[in-house]
């Protein structure tokens, strides 16, 4: 029996504001970070940065290219 992947997406802003979110379908995950930095942010080493700068999100049990798969 395999265990199931558990993904953990946190969004932090500049002003410090931190939400973490746990989930077992990468579909919820993926509404839940672009609910917070749009469809298609800028993607650095490690983490995805809204278009105004002022979130981020982070993820943990997946990968950001699976979160925001149009982004560039």
């Amino acid at each position: 029996m395999t265990t199931p992947t558990t993904i953990v997406v946190r969004y932090r802003s500049i002003d410090r504001f931190s939400k973490t979110r746990t989930f077992k379908t990468l579909a919820g995950a993926q509404a839940y970070a672009q609910r917070w930095v749009g469809e298609y942010p800028s993607l650095g080493g490690g983490y995805a940065v809204s278009d105004d700068g002022v979130g981020k999100i982070t993820v943990t049990g997946a990968s950001l290219r699976d979160l925001f798969p149009g982004a560039e």
